[in-house]
């Protein structure tokens, strides 16, 4: 038999590597992680949080203000700071600061303080507010 192949042409051979078997990307068992990391996820989401007895908030500004506010009675409080002075609203249980002189307003930015231990600060004017709970001995936190 003889084979014939077009002028000039010589032909192509490729070395044809076989297939592997792969498995399963994601085993059963990776699978099961998975699945009860995602789960216990949305659990935790989905139970609701203890206030912790959040009953008022502590109000400091410059030059040893101190004011305790309760957070069940609304109001609107003038702080003064050494830039002027910083309106703390408390309004359905929940206390924000509403306006303040300093000049990037982070602390008008900040989310109503509900539960104990939330602190909203405004470092320029040196206001200080925090909500208050049951047990205030507490340590939250320890500085140098």
């Amino acid at each position: 038999m003889r084979l014939l192949w077009p002028a000039g042409r010589l032909p192509v051979v490729r070395r044809v590597r076989p297939r592997r078997r792969r498995g399963p990307v994601l085993t059963w068992a990776d699978r099961l992680t998975l699945y009860a990391l995602v789960g216990l996820g949305v659990g935790l989401l989905l139970v609701p949080r203890a206030d912790g007895g959040a009953h008022a908030a502590s109000i400091e500004g410059a030059g040893g203000f101190s004011l305790t506010v309760s957070l069940s009675e609304d109001g609107e409080y003038e702080v003064p700071g050494p830039l002027g002075s910083t309106i703390v609203t408390v309004r359905g249980g929940a206390v924000c600061v509403d306006s303040s002189p300093c000049p990037h307003q982070v602390c008008v930015g900040m989310r109503a303080a509900t539960r104990p231990g939330d602190v909203i600060v405004c470092v320029p004017n040196g206001v200080v507010v925090r909500v208050l709970g049951e047990d205030d001995r507490a340590l939250h936190a320890t500085t140098r």
